[in-house]
């Protein structure tokens, strides 16, 4: 039994925090570049924070309404039902609809998916939805097209539950079951950016010293090499930067290890950026990086393109999820992001195209002012008519009417 004891203690003290991190997360991307890789220690990469952050920030951000389609084609917000609160508003006891969305968002981005519990009244009706960390839930087959959700917590299990009674933010799908998880698609471009990382704050805390080689001459005992060690380790660090280092015994300093600029470290860490901003799909200029060739003109297309190919995709996974799981699905209610305002130009711009379109008829004044935001007005509901435009027959503008 001693012996026994003995060989566990020793395979616990040879375990690091990395190793460990990597067995009690939820959710794991492996090791990289001699980092583990996870969704926790993914954020703390600055750039995987923006992109997260730039992709979240652009889903919970924009004004989220429920809207009626009428008869007539026309719409109305259907500020009459409940889960318009719900959505829009508060979607449970504890978060907003900003902080809810952002939170599901995060999880959908970095885990590949977000999971909340819907909570249902008496008459079955959506009254909360309640976000679930990540590994702590999962889904399994119970049949060919039949699955399973089952959530727990730090109190237990908190129940399994049909595909009806959650609401599941995707990310990207390889099935139709689980999603893929970003971080580990991205692990090899997070590891060594970590690893860079850890590399120059390790230069840093060591006083931009590299490490080397000290001999001397004559042979050391045991004792006068761990002393002469000790002795080594206390004349570096960033406290003794800029002291002399006093050698006898005819006693040499080798360097053996690369300076940043000879290892690159600035190249390299431009590229990691630009690793992890292509596996996340968002522009490095959204998240601070930028090269020298920037323009302003070139940053507006950028912003403009940050909406269309990284948040569109976004917003329909929302929208699409919230109309079949949360609304009624084939009915006249569905769920809408505006976005007006992050593709707004200047308002010259706005106030040219607004005249132009409603001057030429192509869209009517109330269209409008619903393209800026404001309710409609009695009477502006026609397209105008340009009088140098018609086509009515016997008009004296008409030139193949009669004179």
């Amino acid at each position: 039994m001693g012996v026994l004891s003995r060989g566990l203690e020793r395979r616990a003290a040879a375990l690091t925090y990395d190793q460990i991190a990597g067995m009690i997360d939820g959710v794991s991307g492996g090791r990289i570049a001699g980092v583990v890789v996870t969704d926790k220690t993914a954020l703390q990469v600055a750039t995987v924070l923006a992109c997260v952050k730039a992709i979240a920030d652009g889903c919970a951000t924009p004004n989220l309404t429920v809207y009626r389609e009428k008869a007539d084609g026309q719409r109305e917000k259907a500020i009459n039902i409940p889960e318009y609160r719900l959505l829009a508003r508060r979607p449970n006891e504890w978060q907003t609809s900003f902080e809810w969305r952002r939170q599901m968002t995060v999880h959908a981005a970095l885990t590949g998916a977000g999971l909340s519990i819907k909570v249902r009244g008496d008459n079955r009706r959506v009254r909360e939805l309640i976000p679930v960390q990540p590994g702590q839930w999962d889904v399994r087959r119970i049949s060919r097209y039949e699955v399973r959700y089952r959530c727990w917590d730090e109190f237990g299990l908190i129940g399994e539950f049909e595909p009806e009674d959650v609401f599941v933010l995707n990310g990207l799908q390889w099935d139709w079951v689980k999603s893929m998880n970003a971080v580990t698609l991205a692990r090899s471009a997070i590891g060594l950016a970590m690893a860079t990382e850890r590399s120059q704050a390790a230069m840093h805390g060591n006083g931009l010293r590299p490490s080397g080689t000290y001999t001397v001459t004559g042979t050391l005992t045991p004792e006068q090499h761990d002393r002469l060690t000790d002795w080594i380790k206390r004349q570096g660090g960033p406290e003794n930067a800029g002291n002399p280092l006093v050698l006898d015994r005819d006693a040499k300093w080798m360097s053996t290890a690369l300076s940043g600029v000879d290892a690159q470290s600035v190249e390299t860490r431009r590229l990691q950026v630009e690793e992890i901003c292509r596996a996340y799909g968002v522009f490095p200029i959204m998240v601070g990086h930028s090269d020298k060739t920037a323009t302003f003109a070139s940053s507006e297309a950028f912003f403009a393109g940050h909406v269309k190919h990284t948040l569109a995709p976004w917003h329909r996974a929302w929208t699409q999820r919230m109309d079949e799981m949360l609304l009624d699905g084939a009915g006249p209610l569905y769920a809408e992001f505006d976005v007006r305002y992050l593709l707004a130009g200047s308002m010259k711009d706005r106030a040219v195209w607004a005249r132009t379109m409603a001057e030429m008829g192509i869209y009517t004044r109330n269209e409008i002012r619903d393209e800026d935001g404001k309710e409609p007005l009695p009477g502006l509901d026609e397209p105008l008519t340009p009088l140098n435009t018609t086509t009515k027959q016997g008009n004296s503008n008409d030139q193949t009417g009669n004179a």
